[in-house]
């Protein structure tokens, strides 16, 4: 049977997965690396990924037979700065805000209407066009001597592998300097700004095969020299893939410490002003849409931080028991947490709307309210946020016919459960959920090897372990309370407002 190694160079480290046509990972591996920050300027140094792809690989590949490996293909980061010919010893990353003087003057010059309506999506400190300019003043010689700039940290293993200089669609959209419409570069931007377009990366669509595995880049991962290398696509559209979103209408839900929702559509973008990113999907004649939540499971770990001591202690159970015992103490309370809400905002947020300084908040307690009702109520919080995400968003249904919840938060069962019922549709939890990324890579490169005939071929990279369907009661319940949870933030922002202006969100 067929297989290829998916590689995933993440912000903190780098999956390699030996994968099957039938989307069985075989083996798998994880290397870590530092990230260099100070807070405003984040760095990583591009060897170092390097480094864990060959460490990975050759952990990976060591007692495995290869006989029938076709081809390595490639995912990672997006946003990134990456100076290459001669090779730069650190990238920005794009969380990186260093360059906010120089946002304010990419939108004096271009203006916010004109960037919004041709990249498709907000342009800030952490944009490339902002730190383009930032590098041409600060590290002049680097911005004349480079003869390459890439995009994506799996951009530059495509070049360590292969020497070509290539950037897929999905990266390119978040860079902004990219036209959504046209699906090339922003040329205009480019003169208007004075900026270098000679060491642009060629765009290339995901699934095509970049070039082949030089000798040195084999002697160093241990593969033989030759092997196809596939451009996957950035790591946002491989999870889509991967949580098997990859088709108009269909959505999935990532419950990290931050957390998204996103979705394939085939129409217009939406505006980005609501917070809602438009990515271009691996195939360019659809969107990705993702709404970012800056705090989703991160609302349940506060709520362990705060109470999980105190409820472990009670019952003499080990620390390591406060989410099951949080979740057991939750599932008491009723759907609509006996009229208690919560606004999960609590360092801030990105869509549907874009405010720093909305927090967390608890609306309803009164006498009777229980530990179980502040639990769950968090979890709803959470999971209404999310419901208001999407309907920002121009999608297909108005009514999901089933997400995927993947990330942490997945391992909540009642989490899981709210979700259905919150958003009146299945919800689905995935086998081995962290990998959902090099699978979707995985996907990509069995498109291009012909490996999917049929559509349950492809349905079995992302094979589900759970299911959960809506209780009708409580989806009824959940129906009445959303417009009101969706007033709750318009009605408390001027009183946010004047709390940051007191100073009284520092600490």
């Amino acid at each position: 049977m067929q297989t290829v190694i998916s590689l995933d160079i993440g912000s903190t480290g780098t999956k390699a997965c030996l994968i099957n046509q039938t989307g069985k990972i075989l083996a798998a591996t994880y290397q870590r690396y530092n990230t260099y920050t100070d807070g405003r300027n984040v760095e990583q140094a591009p060897l170092d990924w390097w480094q864990a792809v060959c460490t990975g690989i050759n952990e990976l590949t060591k007692d495995q037979d290869l006989k029938n490996l076709e081809t390595i293909v490639l995912s990672g980061q997006m946003q990134n700065l990456i100076l290459v010919e001669p090779e730069y010893p650190r990238t920005i990353l794009y969380s990186d805000t260093r360059a906010e003087a120089e946002a304010i003057l990419v939108d004096k010059i271009l203006s916010t209407k004109n960037l919004n309506e041709i990249t498709g999506n907000l342009q800030d400190a952490s944009s490339l066009l902002a730190k383009l300019l930032w590098i041409k003043k600060n590290w002049p010689d680097a911005f004349r001597q480079s003869n390459g700039l890439l995009f994506g940290a799996h951009d530059y293993i495509a070049w360590k592998m292969t020497g070509a200089k290539i950037v897929d669609f999905t990266t390119a959209s978040t860079t902004g300097l990219f036209c959504l419409n046209r699906n090339s570069w922003a040329d205009q931007f480019f003169d208007e700004l004075d900026l270098r377009q000679d060491w642009l990366p060629q765009l290339t669509s995901a699934g095509e095969i970049v070039g082949y595995l030089s000798d040195p880049a084999a002697q160093a991962c241990g593969l033989p020299a030759g092997l196809p290398v596939i451009e996957g696509a950035g790591d946002a559209a491989t999870a889509t893939m991967g949580s098997g979103a990859g088709e108009p209408g269909q959505i999935y839900v990532y419950l990290g410490t931050s957390g998204w929702l996103a979705g394939t559509v085939s129409g217009e973008p939406v505006d980005p002003q609501t917070g809602i990113f438009n990515l271009r999907h691996p195939n360019p004649d659809y969107l990705i849409q993702i709404g970012p939540m800056i705090t989703a499971a991160g609302n349940f770990e506060w709520l362990k931080r705060v109470f999980g001591e105190l409820e472990t202690k009670a019952v003499g159970k080990p620390e390591d028991q406060a989410y099951e015992l949080i979740n057991q103490i939750a599932s008491i309370a009723p759907a609509g947490s006996h009229g208690l809400l919560y606004l999960p905002y609590l360092a801030g947020e990105r869509a549907p709307f874009r405010d720093a300084n909305a927090r967390g908040s608890f609306i309803g307690l009164n006498f009777s309210t229980e530990r179980g009702d502040i639990y769950r109520s968090v979890l709803e919080g959470v999971a209404f946020s999310m419901r208001s995400i999407y309907q920002a968003m121009i999608l297909e249904n108005h009514t999901p016919g089933r997400i995927t919840l993947t990330g942490g938060g997945a391992n909540s069962t009642l989490w899981a459960q709210i979700f259905a019922d919150i958003f009146n549709c299945k919800v689905c939890i995935l086998q081995d959920p962290a990998n959902v990324g090099t699978r979707g890579a995985a996907m990509i490169a069995g498109r291009t090897l012909q490996w999917f005939h049929e559509a349950n071929q492809i349905e079995q990279f992302y094979p589900v372990d759970k299911s959960f369907s809506p209780h009708p009661e409580n989806a009824a319940v959940y129906d009445q309370i959303f417009p009101i949870f969706c007033q709750a933030y318009p009605g408390l922002k001027p009183v946010f407002d004047k709390m940051a202006s007191a100073g009284l969100h520092s600490r």
